[in-house]
């Protein structure tokens, strides 16, 4: 069983899962036994933050340190059997390990940040719902069109 830590590039902890330069993982002694770089770290979605899950459980982590959050990561990482635990960000790696700063159990996805996914900020498309534009007059379209929002055309009513 390892204990990742989230960490920027200076070694402190990183105030987001997603978009932490890394995880340095230990053993049960606190001996360092694996550093994982986030290569995903600047893009949007989710592939990466599953990739990132991966890569913990293949280092057998069952604990994980880190600033925040997002709900949707941290509801995966929960059903995958992470203990997750929030500390202060920024704050040294070595305070971290020796105890001396709090840390809060993360055990319900609410206790995470809010998803930007839900407004589409994403980017990425999961988790969001796109709406079908209505039709307008001369307007080309693929397949099925929706013409529930067509009233009119050429001033005849429908």
């Amino acid at each position: 069983m390892s204990i990742a830590i989230a960490v920027t590039p200076h070694h402190e902890v990183a105030g987001h899962f997603g978009k932490a330069a890394g995880f340095v993982v230990y053993d049960e002694q606190g001996q360092q036994i694996a550093e994982l770089i986030n290569q995903g770290r600047k893009e949007v979605g989710c592939k990466h933050k599953k990739q990132l899950q991966a890569q913990l459980a293949e280092h057998n982590v069952k604990t994980l340190l880190l600033g925040n959050v997002g709900q949707r990561s941290l509801a995966r990482l929960l059903r995958a059997g992470f203990s997750v635990f929030r500390v202060p960000n920024r704050t040294a790696v070595q305070d971290v390990l020796n105890g001396s700063v709090s840390r809060e159990p993360l055990l319900t996805a609410e206790q995470g940040r809010p998803c930007k996914r839900e407004k589409g900020g994403c980017g990425c498309g999961c988790g969001s719902k796109k709406t079908v534009k209505p039709a307008k007059i001369g307007m080309m379209t693929k397949g099925n069109a929706n013409l529930q929002g067509l009233t009119k055309i050429g001033g005849v009513k429908l």
